[in-house]
């Protein structure tokens, strides 16, 4: 006889929600769980965490799957660009954030894009993200036009806009800020010692993203997981700030163009002595103008 496995008691509370009402019985609203009753907060991070993990496995993996091999070739017999094709991941990645939302909705109330972020916010942003980024997409088109070297045309440009200015910074905006950060805020609210550790754990996940998963590949990448790191636990923040995922995904968005523009080499972690300099300009604005309006929105309430 097999072994019994037990069934945790919030699921059995849930089935037998479930079957009252298929049954027939309306006559009362559906009863919020009781604290006894509800996923403990652990629980419900950790099933972020691993939905988040899992689409990170997948991704990185799923190149050395035969199907997706044969999905792919065939794209590209059918004449799919590389760019194009990539968007699979972007799927995968929204598939699962908008999954874990949906969890989030159903066990804390409110809607699935408002546990994302995808929300106006607070009021300030828009105007703060285009003064942020006046430096490093103004800079990096000032850079390319000084170039020496010929301009490149459309048909190498739209690839490196497809996935670093489209591409990524929506997939990772959804999985590490949005899924892993906004979500997991409907317990661990969005301030104090819980969400700090969770922000840094997501950043840590957002830099690893960017290099090899081997020894030499983490060793010489270190410039890269620095830079990425801290990158994502400043867009953590700023999520924290403004409430809207659309603030640090448009900035994100922004500054990958600006570095495109530039012809920076070496990754987030490389780029010459101008471009990192227009970087911190664009992050110094970025992050004054937070401050400053967080301040006003605070004496306003």
């Amino acid at each position: 006889m097999l072994g019994q496995r037990k069934v945790p008691s919030f699921l059995l509370d849930r089935i037998a929600e479930m079957s009252t009402f298929s049954s027939g019985a309306h006559d009362e609203p559906p009863r919020a769980p009781t604290h006894s009753q509800a996923p403990t907060h652990w629980q419900f991070v950790a099933l972020m965490w691993i939905l988040a993990l899992a689409a990170v496995a997948i991704a990185r993996y799923r190149r050395d799957w035969g199907f997706v091999i044969a999905w792919h070739r065939w794209m590209a017999d059918h004449g799919v660009p590389a760019a194009v094709r990539n968007f699979d991941s972007l799927m995968l990645f929204a598939v699962v954030a908008f999954l874990g939302a949906f969890i989030a909705s159903r066990m804390y109330g409110g809607t699935s894009t408002g546990h994302l972020g995808l929300k106006r916010g607070r009021s300030g942003w828009a105007r703060v993200v285009l003064l942020a980024l006046l430096p490093m997409v103004g800079g990096g088109a000032i850079i390319a036009a000084l170039s020496d070297g010929p301009p490149q045309d459309a048909a190498a440009i739209w690839p490196k806009i497809l996935s670093g200015v489209i591409r990524a910074p929506i997939m990772e905006e959804l999985l590490f800020r949005g899924l892993l950060i906004g979500a997991n805020a409907a317990v661990l609210t969005w301030a104090g010692r819980r969400f700090w550790i969770n922000a840094v754990a997501a950043a840590l996940l957002f830099a690893l993203t960017h290099v090899d998963w081997t020894p030499s590949g983490v060793v010489s990448g270190w410039p890269t997981l620095l830079v990425t790191a801290m990158g994502g636990l400043w867009y953590a923040w700023l999520l924290a700030r403004w409430r809207s995922l659309w603030v640090p995904m448009i900035l994100h968005a922004g500054m990958n163009f600006g570095w495109m523009l530039a012809g920076a080499r070496g990754g987030a972690g490389g780029g010459g002595l101008t471009v990192n300099i227009l970087r911190i300009a664009t992050i110094v604005i970025a992050t004054a103008m937070t401050i400053r309006i967080s301040r006003l929105h605070r004496t306003q309430t």
